[in-house]
């Protein structure tokens, strides 16, 4: 990774010597930035391009570049690929376009560059890309011209879009947030956005803050597992939301599980900040250029009352506290300047104060207690007036800040041209209103907290995996079966991996129903491969209470199934004491096939598509994790107390999560499990599962469970 930010020499396959094209653009951005190493073209025939020489063949080079940046008609990427493999060149950027983003009749040639690449040993970028840029060694391999130099900085993106990438190199540097490297990986043909964040968290001593746009993941699970053990801030603005196409829900957690909601998940329990757009991703970065707001407690100092009201507002929003001064602070206030009209509280209206000196006083006072983790400062000012002052006092805050670590957002509010050449030329982070300083303020507190949580998910309980892993082998022949279990075959399963869930029998035939011993009131549900949705075929009857109304309900429940579908295949009905009544959730499992295994908690049992109140994390999760779940939930109430009504017992259901979550994570044969509903009773007395449906895979290996 390190050849393609720090390359010795480069070639550029693709120049024109008689006009302006791509690949001459890049030898001019080289020469303009003030490349050191040795710099070559290609073209159709021999010269120079103010001083790089040109070869009409990569085989005529006089020495082996260590990268080439291929830039010619797609058709022709293949044999320049193969003559960089014969050259020794083990590095090749492709920035062609024409490629699968094109059609996918066009990934024939991506097959043949790949198979090439494999046979020499070459790692790739690309293709469709602009490459890589190296700001401090003055590395540039995009094709669109750079003009003045640009500084270096602490942040490096990845991009999926050279278009989108390249909005940022400007819009970053404006914004005075300086870039240290950049790379844009195209189609992502070799090598993907994993690759380049394991560099960039793990490698690369340079980068502080990691940023990244991206359409979507080659490998979600890897990025994720990167994400989670990085100590640098990452911020993605992730894009394509809407998917296209959607294949039809084979069950409940399928139809939830949007790949864009797993997306969210992944991110907020990796501690990954997620931004929506170009000014969400600045104001994100300059967040993380800050110290780290440790907790929720705000003060807010104000030039203008109004303002002051407006922050509050904000502060509210975002779910911060309004500290109360301590009288000793308000004492310290008063004796610094004298007021007429306005009072001591929180936010502070410093609207009757003109003196610069009393600002940085008030501001050191403020930061300095203990009860504040942040404060939101409202600089209002006319720049003809208070230009210069103004930047004084921003050094005072940049001191500040340094000295006491701790955030302060700046709402800098005055004429447009002022904000911009401070936004530009001012080192200290601000901000143009105060809604966007207090979300500032938020993105670093959410931050902080998740960075603090995610630790608390990292130590599994092995007692339990072995548990789960003998549970999974005594199911052996049902999880290696050609089909996927039946309701009494997943019940079992539940039950041999320690699930709280409703023991009961399967009766076949009438015959059984009589020799067999029941507690009434009972429940009665069919068994069949072709009813994955129990009601559709009136296959559930409840409050059974003789046996003679055990046989009407096996008999009806027979034919409705075969006048749903004469062809469909009959198993019994399974039989079970009626569980008591309880506030309905959903547990789930899948295999994502971006991120792997997810588990997922809904309230509203049958309804929860109705309700959307649910949670999602990467598999496997702790119960702490599952408990943080649980408080995600709309209706985390309900596990406090509400209205008269006992607190439900969130432990039992954060170890039902918790426990299915290992499930899904260490068999190799389950894909999909379910338990809906899952009745959770007050607290202290437990829940359980009175539905369970598992998916297994049609083709499953000989190993049991996951190592």
């Amino acid at each position: 990774m390190k050849t393609f930010f720090y390359p010795k020499s480069m070639v550029v396959v693709g120049v024109s010597l008689t006009k302006i094209n791509l690949g001459k653009i890049i030898i001019l951005n080289n020469l303009k930035q003030g490349y050191k190493g040795s710099l070559y073209g290609i073209s159709t025939a021999e010269g120079e391009i103010n001083g790089v020489k040109v070869y009409k063949d990569i085989m005529d080079l006089p020495e082996t570049p260590e990268v080439a940046i291929i830039i010619t008609p797609a058709k022709t990427v293949p044999e320049q690929v193969e003559k960089c493999g014969k050259k020794g060149i083990t590095r090749v950027v492709i920035e062609s376009g024409g490629f699968s983003e094109y059609s996918h009749m066009e990934q024939s040639l991506e097959e043949q560059i790949l198979t090439i690449a494999q046979k020499y040993g070459i790692k790739i970028i690309g293709p469709n890309c602009i490459g890589t840029i190296n700001f401090e060694e003055k590395v540039f391999m995009p094709f669109a011209f750079f003009g003045k130099e640009i500084p270096s900085g602490t942040v490096s993106m990845i991009s999926q879009s050279g278009g989108v990438g390249n909005t940022y190199l400007h819009a970053l540097p404006e914004n005075h947030i300086f870039i240290n490297k950049f790379v844009s990986v195209g189609n992502k043909l070799m090598l993907d956005e994993a690759d380049f964040l394991n560099y960039f968290v793990n490698e690369d001593e340079t980068t502080k803050i990691i940023l990244c746009y991206l359409e979507g993941f080659n490998r979600g699970r890897d990025f994720f597992d990167i994400a989670r053990a990085s100590e640098k801030p990452i911020i993605v603005h992730k894009s394509n939301r809407s998917p296209l196409s959607a294949k039809i829900a084979q069950s409940h957690t399928t139809a939830l599980s949007a790949s864009d909601v797993v997306v969210d998940a992944a991110f907020a329990q990796g501690a990954v900040i997620r931004a929506e757009d170009e000014e969400e991703v600045i104001k994100a970065v300059k967040a993380m250029q800050l110290p780290p707001m440790k907790g929720r407690n705000v003060a807010v100092l104000s030039r203008s009352g109004g303002h002051a009201v407006v922050s509050a507002d904000a502060c509210a929003k975002y779910n911060f506290n309004l500290i109360t001064f301590p009288e000793s602070y308000i004492n310290t206030i008063r004796s610094l300047y004298k007021t007429r009209v306005i009072s001591h509280q929180n936010p502070l209206d410093l609207g009757e104060i003109f003196d610069y000196t009393i600002f940085g006083t008030i501001l050191e006072e403020t930061i300095k207690l203990d009860e504040v983790d942040g404060i939101l400062f409202n600089h209002l000012y006319q720049s003809e007036y208070e230009g210069e002052m103004s930047r004084t006092f921003l050094d005072t805050v940049e001191r500040l800040v340094r000295e006491y670590h701790k955030p302060v957002m700046v709402a800098m509010i005055s004429d447009a041209k002022e904000m911009l050449d401070i936004n530009m030329n001012h080192p200290m982070p601000i901000f143009n209103t105060p809604y966007s300083a207090a979300h500032a303020l938020a993105i670093s507190a959410d931050y902080y907290e998740r960075k603090k949580f995610r630790k608390t998910n990292a130590h599994l309980d092995s007692r339990k995996i072995q548990t789960i892993k003998e549970g999974l082998l005594r199911m052996h022949s049902v999880l290696h079966s050609k089909n996927d279990p039946l309701f009494h075959e997943s019940i079992a399963l539940c039950q041999a991996i320690g699930l709280p869930v409703v023991k009961g029998t399967l009766i076949t035939s009438v015959d059984e129903i009589y020799n067999s011993q029941f507690e009434f009131p009972v429940a009665a549900k069919i068994v069949s491969p072709d009813a994955v949705h129990k009601t559709e075929v009136d296959g559930v009857k409840l409050f059974i209470n003789t046996v003679d109304e055990l046989e009407d309900a096996f008999l009806n429940m027979q034919q409705s199934l075969y006048d749903y579908n004469p062809n469909a295949r009959f198993s019994g009905i399974y039989v079970h004491t009626m569980a008591k009544a309880g506030t309905e959730f959903i547990v789930g499992a899948k295999n994502d096939p971006v991120f792997g295994p997810i588990v997922i908690v809904g309230f509203g049992g049958i309804f929860v598509e109705l309700f959307k109140d649910v949670a999602i994390r990467l598999a496997p999760v702790t119960q702490d994790e599952a408990m943080r779940m649980l408080k995600q939930l709309h209706s985390a109430q309900l596990f406090e107390g509400f209205r008269g009504r006992h607190p439900l017992d969130a432990q039992a259901l954060s170890e039902v999560i918790s426990t299915i979550s290992y499930v899904i994570a260490y068999s190799d044969e389950i894909t999909d499990i379910e338990c809906n509903p899952v009745m959770v009773y007050p607290k202290g007395q437990g829940c359980m599962a009175v539905d369970a449906r598992i998916f297994v895979k049609r083709q499953t290996i000989s190993a049991t469970a996951k190592h």
